[in-house]
């Protein structure tokens, strides 16, 4: 007879829908960069490139510019933006 054991690992990585330029963006996983946020946008269509700037919405009006490799905690419904970065100094 066989015992199927109870298992302790984490959960499998739910889906989470945040909103990159105003589109609908499905990410797996709660942690993400930066730069996997852009890529997961640019594969499902968002109009961007993997060099634009990202930031993050915290309230209405209020934004973060974010770094790259900076590991960040995404919740449904985030939004972000990326725009080119057109630093002409």
């Amino acid at each position: 007879m066989r015992q199927d054991k109870t298992n302790h690992q984490a959960p499998t990585s739910a889906e989470c829908q945040v909103r990159v330029n105003e589109q609908v963006v499905t990410l797996v996983g709660e942690q993400h960069k930066a730069s996997g946020i852009k890529r997961a946008a640019i594969e499902q269509g968002v109009a961007i490139a993997e060099d634009f700037v990202l930031s993050i919405e915290y309230e209405p009006r209020k934004t973060r510019i974010l770094v790259e490799e900076e590991e960040l905690v995404v919740e449904e419904g985030t939004c972000f933006t990326a725009v080119a970065d057109d630093d002409n100094s």
